[in-house]
């Protein structure tokens, strides 16, 4: 499986309460929302966004283009009440040869603690597995980074180990700890 290919048509998802579809311009305000939030960016290895142009220019048109030639594999999260883009989700980075993917994610703080994020990632796992055909999909997180932790547990992760001070983050080396899911923890 060729995973680029199958993310040229990158599809769209729909669940209780959210829609996961491509990013386009006009959600630029509702990403600037917590891109600029520096609870939201601590943990994040991106830095605050201090103008909806650094947003579009090192984000959103980045992405869109990329959308085009199977490189970008990220979906807003819209609230389906709001019809508000409340955050993004994302295979980060994968490998052909390895069958496998990072997935990353981050959610505007005013929707934490409500499940949405494990709702939304649900979908982007069963689409890893079923349609891209990975073995394995992994996350990782700041030891100090519980909500992420339980994201990723709820959804079905495996807690791997900590690597240690393995990330320069914001001018200084952070340990990550490693989830994955596989193949056969999913079915």
């Amino acid at each position: 499986m060729n995973i680029e290919a199958s993310l040229i048509a990158l599809p769209s998802f729909e669940t209780n309460r959210l829609i996961l579809r491509k990013i386009n311009i006009n959600d630029l305000d509702d990403i600037y929302e917590f891109s600029s939030d520096p609870k939201v960016a601590h943990h994040m290895t991106w830095e605050v966004n201090k103008t909806k142009e650094e947003t579009l220019h090192n984000f959103v048109s980045i992405v869109i283009e990329k959308y085009k030639t199977g490189q970008s594999a990220d979906w807003a999260i819209v609230h389906k009440e709001s019809n508000k883009v409340i955050g993004t989700c994302s295979f980060v980075d994968w490998s052909n040869n390895n069958q496998k993917a990072e997935i990353g994610y981050v959610l505007n703080r005013n929707y934490w603690g409500q499940g949405l994020v494990s709702e939304a990632i649900k979908e982007v796992i069963k689409f890893g597995f079923e349609i891209l055909e990975l073995n394995r999909i992994e996350g990782g997180c700041d030891t100090d980074n519980i909500g992420s932790e339980k994201v990723m547990l709820k959804a079905g992760f495996k807690y791997e180990g900590t690597l240690r001070k393995n990330e320069y983050i914001k001018g200084e080396f952070r340990d990550t700890k490693v989830y994955s899911i596989i193949k056969e923890d999913f079915f």
